[in-house]
């Protein structure tokens, strides 16, 4: 179906309809093709009379009178064209899907009444609040749908392949391009509200994977939940060279892995977020730490007793911000959450076995909430936390007697959450994808962080890198600007390796790595609903990808 622009002002609204809220639902005529004409049956003649009346002989038989033909039935109100047709014809088809009211063709904002411009155009002022957008807002002719992504970006507004909540999903498709209202976001998947599209000049959902259109964020009702902080895993070390690893699949329900065990239902099937990544550590006994999300904010978090993973509420979270899990300098767990309004605080566990009270971190509502807080120790046995700041500053602290301090170099994505890893040789190292795209590496030295070096390369800054060692050397993959997946060196000066892994293409996918006993390091990527495991000497020697048994 087109999605035309220009049209004229003054038309009136009408009242809503119980599905469809769009004024002129159903509204106006268009155009329609010529109808055929109808023609009317040939009236059966009456049979021939008897040349005389059998009731009276040699009298003539009085005249037979047909009967009158029926009536035409009444016409008909076809809704999609607004023109009355003859129910024994066919429906009116419209020569053009453009409908007017009194003469007008236009909405009160310059576009075509029930063209897919016209609907977004309404749904941006109504639920997205809005004021003022128009054909011709901020001096820009708008136009067609295939015209809105370019205006959109010389005005300023983000274009990307990551949808929202009311953002404008575009496409230059069809002969004009469509835009449709971003309503719901799935794994994968986006639900739209459109007119002009399956009906013509009619309302309509659909639910099509992300990649079918790019997104145009002009007043987002609320941000995107695909970035940040969702990995297909998240797994740690044992002591015996295999991982623990942890995830939500896509029904909510939390799952934990012992090194080479069948994965095991943790709390309430259902009850997690599968939007971000839980949290895992594992303490000096060898027991795993889990962290997780639950759909309502809460963060429940717990290890192993008597066989069986025991959660207690800890505290809330961000939707959209992941927790962070480590083990301290005094073999206490401390967790690291960042709230829905942006304040970020951590906790203890006591000796008492009970959760200290959150003890704030920077001010409050100063960090990002598209990104998780990172935990991890240094070489020392310190305890670092790392965090980004909602201008997309990075800070750090030692956790044991350190300051909050900012790190020099760009600024970081604030929906990428950076790594921070601590080398088999000692070296401490934290690897972040820059708000332009790039990948950075820190190295510490002592109790402070170097300028970052910059990688090759232009990387996503919705996903978010993993590193980790194999083969005597320092890995990191991450999602490049093209949406594949990659690993290369994860320092400069290492050899460079080919790098891409065979996944599917989704700019706000973040891959993981999970170390298997005696099987080296794996990379970890989503499809649909699969995770799809690939052993990182695959990047030299192709191998087939092959399903992650840790499912």
């Amino acid at each position: 179906m087109t999605c035309l622009a220009s049209g004229v002002l003054g038309v009136g609204a009408a009242a809503a309809h119980a599905a469809d809220d769009y004024p002129w639902a159903w509204q106006g005529q268009c155009p329609i093709l010529p109808l055929p004409v109808i023609e009317e049956p040939e009236p059966t003649p009456p049979p021939a009379p008897p040349a005389t009346d059998p009731a009276q002989p040699g009298q003539p038989a009085p005249a037979v009178v047909p009967p009158p033909p029926p009536p035409p039935p009444p016409p008909v109100l076809d809704p999609v064209s607004g023109h009355l047709y003859d129910p024994r014809g066919p429906r009116p088809t419209c020569a053009r899907n453009v409908w007017s009211i009194n003469g007008s063709i236009g909405d009160p904002w310059g576009f075509v009444l029930r063209n897919c411009t016209s609907f977004v155009s309404w749904r941006l002022h109504e639920r997205n609040g809005l004021a003022g957008f128009a054909n011709h807002f901020r001096g820009e002719h708008w136009g067609n749908a295939d015209r809105w992504d370019d205006v959109a970006r010389r005005l300023g507004y983000r274009v990307d392949s990551v949808p929202a909540i009311g953002a404008v999903a575009q496409t230059d498709a069809g002969r004009v391009g469509h835009v449709a209202w971003v309503s719901a976001i799935g794994p994968g998947t986006v639900t739209i509200e459109e007119y002009n599209h399956a009906t013509p000049g009619g309302y309509g959902t659909r639910t099509v994977p992300v990649g079918d259109f790019r997104y145009l964020h002009l007043a987002d009702v609320a941000p995107s939940p695909l970035v940040g902080s969702d990995r297909p895993v998240v797994s740690a070390p044992d002591v015996r060279g295999g991982s623990w690893t942890a995830r939500v699949d896509d029904s909510g329900t939390l799952l934990v892995a012992a090194p080479g065990r069948p994965a095991r239902t943790v709390g309430a099937r259902g009850a997690f977020t599968p939007v971000v990544a839980p949290a895992l550590s594992v303490d000096h006994r060898g027991r795993p730490w889990v962290a997780a999300t639950a759909r309502d904010g809460r963060v429940l978090a717990g290890t192993a007793r008597r066989g069986r993973q025991v959660l207690r509420v800890v505290g809330t979270s961000a939707p959209t911000a992941s927790p962070a899990l480590a083990q301290s300098r005094t073999r206490r767990p401390v967790l690291a959450t960042v709230s829905a309004d942006g304040t970020l605080v951590t906790r203890r566990l006591t000796r008492a076995g009970r959760w200290s009270r959150p003890d704030r971190v920077g001010r409050p509502a100063s960090w990002s909430t598209h990104t998780a807080p990172v935990l991890g120790k240094d070489a020392t046995g310190r305890t670092w936390l790392v965090a980004v700041g909602a201008g997309g500053a990075t800070y750090a602290q030692s956790l044991e007697r350190g300051r909050l301090q900012r790190l020099a170099g760009p600024a970081g994505s604030p929906t990428s959450t950076p790594a921070l890893t601590t080398a088999g040789d000692g070296t401490t190292l934290l690897h972040q994808v820059a708000a332009t795209g790039r990948l950075v590496v820190r190295t510490l030295a002592g109790r402070r962080w170097t300028r970052p070096d910059t990688l090759a390369g232009q990387w996503s800054p919705y996903a978010s890198p993993a590193v980790g060692e194999a083969g005597g050397g320092l890995h990191v993959v991450a999602t490049d600007g093209t949406g594949a997946v990659v690993v290369r060196s994860a320092v400069r000066g290492q050899p460079r390796l080919p790098v891409r892994v065979r996944a599917p293409r989704d700019l706000t996918r973040s891959p993981a790595l999970v170390t298997r006993r005696e099987a080296g390091l794996f990379v970890v990527t989503r499809s649909g609903p699969r995770l799809l495991a690939r052993p990182t000497p695959a990047v030299v020697d192709p191998l087939p990808s092959r399903p992650d048994t840790t499912r």
